[in-house]
């Protein structure tokens, strides 16, 4: 496992992270033992764990890691990285059935109490990333909520600021604008080798060209076409999220997918998995990827993928595919997500 550190921070962490997400929720498929994901990480060397308030009920993503983590050595436990986010009310019902998002809350006094309530499901006396968590522009806006976060960070209860977009792709705007104005050591996007956008808009910022910024890729592996875990021919159960995708959209990119098979090619020795993590490491700027995982074997397997880079070779015809739209003409374009 290599290392990278989080723009000039000190936070160095493992290249492949592990979000926690699935370990309390079903919207990627079923985690028959969450705990051997967690100890599968850590014997791979992981030393990035990210979680959130929102991930299950009543916290359920934080209390389910610390089960864990409480019990390694405290050697052990200092080595790692703790991520959580704030801004959902957790005790509020969805805004609708199904897949929505809990309503947020970003006054001042909420933040307090949702920090205080990580750190105790977390069993930690601090956060080491603590990241706002799917906002819109006007938090980032929120000379208040900001205000708050940095009293949180001078009272030690937090080392470094963040933001994490979402939940679809796109938040140009609102990532650019939290790194040129805010104080934040990390951006977190999603981003993958076939979907660069608006990935590489964000590692062209000055702020993380300057190495002020690092940025977290999540769905590396575009909603599992560059896995080898599903196919065409899938199709995804009504509570799984990717069911959501537009259908064409999928095809396009299983279609541009054929187009780097390359980089899993015997003499490569990788994966397509693997191959899908290596490619987005190549890149300047990235700090860590969280691959979605639902299994043991699968946390190994993208783990493995940071002893995996990619040659000169790979990567500029990688570069060559992306300008190319890799030989494809989309059936349908995702649109990208803003509040602006």
């Amino acid at each position: 496992m290599r290392f990278r550190t989080f723009g000039n921070s000190t936070l160095k962490v493992s290249e492949v992270g592990f979000g926690a997400w699935t370990l309390a929720m079903k919207w990627w498929g079923e985690v028959a033992d969450p705990p051997s994901l967690v100890h599968a990480a850590l014997d791979s060397g992981i030393t990035f764990f990210d979680t959130a308030p929102v991930y299950g009920e009543e916290g359920a993503g934080e209390t389910l890691l610390a089960d864990v983590l409480a019990k390694l050595p405290a050697s052990q436990r200092q080595e790692l990285v703790i991520t959580t986010k704030c801004g959902y009310d957790i005790d509020a019902p969805r805004i609708a059935p199904g897949h929505s998002e809990r309503p947020h809350d970003w006054r001042p006094e909420s933040i307090r109490a949702q920090l205080e309530a990580s750190l105790r499901r977390l069993q930690l006396d601090h956060i080491d990333l603590y990241q706002v968590h799917n906002t819109a522009i006007g938090p980032i806006l929120d000379d208040d909520l900001w205000a708050e976060l940095e009293n949180q960070q001078a009272a030690g209860k937090v080392r470094e600021l963040g933001v994490a977009l979402g939940p679809a792709i796109g938040w140009t705007v609102e990532g650019q604008t939290a790194m040129r104005d805010r104080s934040v050591r990390s951006l977190q996007t999603v981003f993958n080798i076939l979907e660069q956008e608006p990935g590489r808009t964000f590692l062209a910022e000055d702020a993380v060209r300057s190495g002020k910024v690092g940025v977290i890729a999540r769905v590396p592996h575009a909603s599992d076409v560059l896995s080898g875990l599903v196919t065409r021919e899938t199709v995804f159960a009504a509570e799984d999220h990717r069911s959501h995708r537009n259908r064409d959209n999928l095809l396009d990119l299983f279609d541009k997918s054929e187009r780097v098979a390359y980089l899993a090619q015997p003499e490569a020795d990788r994966t397509l998995g693997q191959s899908a993590i290596a490619g987005i490491l190549a890149f300047d700027g990235i700090t860590t990827v969280l691959p979605t995982c639902t299994t043991a074997e699968q946390v190994r397997e993208y783990a493995a993928a940071s002893d995996m880079p990619l040659t000169a070779e790979e990567k500029d015809r990688l570069e060559s595919e992306f300008n190319n739209n890799f030989g494809v003409v989309d059936r349908y374009t995702e649109p990208l997500k803003s509040s602006v």
